[in-house]
């Protein structure tokens, strides 16, 4: 059985989900993007291909900044795919593709100098045959990323029952849908398991502090949208007014500073 992602969503939930991935570009991008770019123009990457691309964004905003490299992007959402074919604009067009496609072993052969996935794996309903599949389709001396959650880690300075609340629920959303909030903690080992070397993990923190008040703002306020739209029965809705009202109060997000969590990890083809 495939995670909630995995399946066809309406275009009502598509639409959700595309507030959610173009606020997690904008805040947790601007940690990410930067670690992204360097491992792949230090490796002199050429031809990168983006698992899961969905809406785009985060793939355009490496691209804008690395010239030279050819990008594709996909997804098994078409919906998703015409969003990102709809960003795509001037001299990008020549650099940055996109098709609608699952990954797995009946993806096609060819073989690129890295191989990049953002909050894809902890979707898969088999990540470990994922990561062979990718290993499979790399260059050799070709470079494995990936960004994902690690939500365990996800905490305030300050420990505050609002904030507590909104983890417990989304953790229970994770746990319904059949995706791994946690897997950051084990990326080192699986790709270890699955043949990669030279294997790197950073744990990086979005906060007010580190993106700025606006940009922590609508990602968690995005997310907690996503959360009651789709299971209210997990994410009250009285929690949704609660959580916008404690993040407007400027004074205390500067105090408390709360902070998402991600990992992101990677590895060689020996």
């Amino acid at each position: 059985m495939g995670s909630m992602l995995e399946s066809k969503l309406t275009p009502e939930q598509h639409a959700m989900i595309r507030n959610v991935l173009i606020a997690q570009t904008e805040s947790l991008g601007t940690i990410e993007a930067p670690v992204v770019e360097d491992l792949l123009k230090n490796l002199k990457c050429r031809k990168v291909l983006d698992i899961g691309c969905g809406d785009g964004s985060f793939l355009l905003k490496i691209a804008k900044r690395l010239r030279g490299v050819q990008f594709l992007g996909i997804d098994h959402s078409q919906l998703a795919i015409d969003d990102a074919l709809r960003s795509v604009r001037g001299h990008l067009k020549r650099r940055v593709q996109y098709r609608a496609a699952f990954f797995d072993a009946g993806f096609d052969r060819t073989k690129y100098d890295a191989i990049m996935t953002r909050y894809t794996l902890q979707h898969s309903s088999d990540p470990n045959t994922f990561l062979k599949e990718a290993f499979a389709r790399l260059k050799r001396k070709g470079v494995f990323v990936c960004l994902e959650s690690l939500d365990a880690y996800t905490d305030c300075h300050a420990q505050d029952p609002i904030w507590d609340r909104f983890k417990s629920s989304v953790a229970q959303i994770h746990k319904r849908v059949g995706s791994n909030d946690n897997i950051g903690k084990s990326l080192g080992s699986m790709l270890n398991a699955a043949g990669f070397r030279d294997i790197q993990v950073r744990v990086v923190l979005c906060a007010p502090s580190t993106v700025g008040l606006e940009k922590f703002r609508s990602v968690v306020q995005a997310s907690a949208e996503l959360a009651v739209a789709f299971f209210p029965d997990l994410f009250e809705p009285k929690l949704l007014e609660s959580l916008k009202e404690w993040l407007s109060d400027r004074e205390r997000m500067e105090k408390q500073d709360p902070y998402i969590c991600s990992a992101i990890a990677n590895g060689r083809k020996p």
